[in-house]
């Protein structure tokens, strides 16, 4: 008996919103290997790439709670739109080398993508994992159009993305009608607290991952040429073993998975900075790269299980506001950092946070199956 790919049946619904979280997987893959070097190249120096690195994902996450009340309170849907127009907006004004409107490509849409996602899931964890999959794949795509086109040219592709992941979501009918009543109060603040860990994560990761092509730019006096194919095969590696999310978790649990892949992902970022060649690097970013990213789809499968249905939007907004506003000072602490020649701090400084981070997630929900 041959052997064959059973790939998983999803309805109508469901394959425009895992298409939707897929496309921007390109987004994010050409963003974090561009824009910093695209921001350099405009003429600005590594502290204020890192300031508005950093400032782009404080005005994201932040008016993103604001606008997931209004969601929540009448339907996520158009919210979704408009800050998908938002961000396309952005991206063309930063094409035309507008710098300061790189503040703006995180968009206005909250947490209405992942409240729609589980309203229309069947199979929530199922679905999250395939859309982290997915993304992941096309962020190859992504990281291959800084050498394909060129800096400039990248920020007007991503500018097209985004307005395809809108139209994409046009179609959906959602059922979800609103409460009706604008507020930030969330019955599941409790079980949203126990997940400030998060807040931990996003600092360490803000130090380190967007500007982490400038460091291999500094580093190994790398362009962006050199660093896509670095970057895709990250990209790759993430979407192969975020495949095995699902099982992983199956095997030993949800949470002792997340527990277990981040505890590599962080013994791989300590070694990295200790690289003596580019080659070196770029194997352990890879290799690092998708031990710590893999069981993101668990997390956020997680997150949308633990809040309820009216909430959605607001719960998960405020899961990125947790994440974001820590996340958003990263940048400007390591691009000063960097700009006063220290290329090292900031790794052990991430490894540190990551490592309490991750003991703390582990002690508040061993017991969550």
């Amino acid at each position: 008996m041959g052997w064959r790919l059973r790939l998983p049946r999803l309805t109508h619904e469901e394959l425009l919103l895992v298409l939707t979280g897929s496309l921007s997987g390109i987004i994010f893959g050409s963003t974090t290997l561009a824009l910093p070097l695209y921001l350099k190249s405009l003429g600005l120096d590594s502290f204020q790439v890192g300031l508005l690195v950093g400032g782009y994902v404080l005005v994201g996450s932040t008016t993103g709670l604001l606008v997931s009340a209004l969601a929540d309170a009448y339907g996520r849907k158009r919210f979704f739109i408009v800050g998908r127009l938002v961000s396309a907006a952005a991206y063309l004004l930063l094409f035309l080398g507008v710098s300061a409107a790189a503040l703006l490509i995180f968009g206005l849409g909250g947490g209405s993508l992942q409240a729609l996602m589980a309203e229309k899931s069947r199979d929530i964890d199922r679905n999250m994992s395939l859309m982290s999959s997915l993304s992941t794949a096309f962020a190859i795509v992504g990281a291959s159009m800084p050498w394909a086109v060129g800096l400039r040219n990248t920020m007007l592709a991503d500018s097209l993305t985004v307005m395809a992941t809108a139209a994409l979501v046009a179609p959906v009918r959602e059922g979800y009608r609103g409460t009706g009543r604008i507020t930030l109060r969330l019955g599941s603040i409790r079980n949203i607290a126990r997940l400030s860990t998060d807040a931990l994560i996003g600092l360490g990761a803000g130090l380190i991952l967007p500007l982490m092509s400038l460091w291999f730019n500094l580093r190994f006096h790398a362009t962006a040429a050199t660093l896509s194919p670095v970057y895709m095969m990250a990209d790759a590696t993430l979407a192969l073993a975020s495949i095995g999310a699902p099982a992983l978790a199956k095997t030993m649990g949800r949470v002792r998975a997340i527990v277990l892949t981040h505890a590599i992902g962080i013994a791989l970022l300590i070694a990295l900075p200790f690289s003596s060649s580019l080659y070196e690097a770029a194997a352990i970013f890879v290799a690092r790269n998708a031990a710590m990213n893999m069981a993101n789809p668990l997390f956020m499968s997680l997150v949308v299980t633990m809040v309820p249905e009216e909430e959605r939007a607001r719960g998960s907004s405020l899961i990125n506001l947790i994440d974001g506003l820590p996340r958003s000072m990263g940048p400007w602490l390591t691009g000063y950092i960097y700009s006063v020649g220290n290329l090292t701090l900031p790794f052990f400084i991430t490894a540190a946070l990551y490592s309490a981070a991750t003991a703390a997630f582990y002690v508040l929900f061993r017991n969550v199956r």
